[in-house]
């Protein structure tokens, strides 16, 4: 099931994100490094549920929160219709279809909120998410050389982007 996020999912957002950041090194935190209270993943959410072209999708099966969709959209008047993409779904759950229903319902919200590009980044050796991210649509608009450091190493990532119209 596909749900907006609430205030009230503030901690199971917030484990869900230290969970994935923990399995994964595909992600800007490692393990660990973040540092989040449950009073500022409310603020978060609060924060996006008053914004038009933000919001917080999750995906939940059997009572769990088991990944996201978090979505950034422009501050500024001529970048209304552009937002920024943050997602994932936590390696047990992975090939079952809740990244696909997790992006559709954004698509969809997209629509209807006018925003028509969404991007993201992924780092360019991430093939599983690259190879995911271009089945749904989205292309490679350009490299972003050496933009993080992880174990010590440079890391490029594609900047990708999908136009809703």
């Amino acid at each position: 099931m596909i749900r907006m996020a609430e205030v009230c999912d503030a901690a199971d957002y917030r484990n869900l994100i230290e969970n994935l950041e923990a399995e994964s090194d595909f992600l800007l935190f490692g393990k660990g490094e973040r540092k989040s209270t449950i009073e500022q993943v409310e603020g978060l959410i609060q924060k996006v549920e008053k914004e038009e072209n933000s919001t917080i999708f999750l995906s939940e099966l059997n009572g769990e929160v088991i990944g996201h969709v978090t979505v950034f959209g422009g501050g500024a008047p001529r970048i209304l219709h552009t937002a920024s993409v943050i997602t994932g779904v936590l390696k047990e759950f992975h090939g079952q279809g809740s990244a696909k229903e997790l992006f559709l319902r954004l698509f969809e919200w997209a629509e209807e909120k006018g925003v028509i590009r969404l991007e993201l980044t992924v780092m360019v050796h991430n093939e599983r998410a690259v190879h995911f991210y271009e089945g749904m649509g989205f292309e490679k608009e350009g490299v972003k050389r050496q933009s993080l450091i992880v174990s010590g190493r440079p890391v490029d990532e594609y900047v990708m982007a999908k136009i809703l119209v």
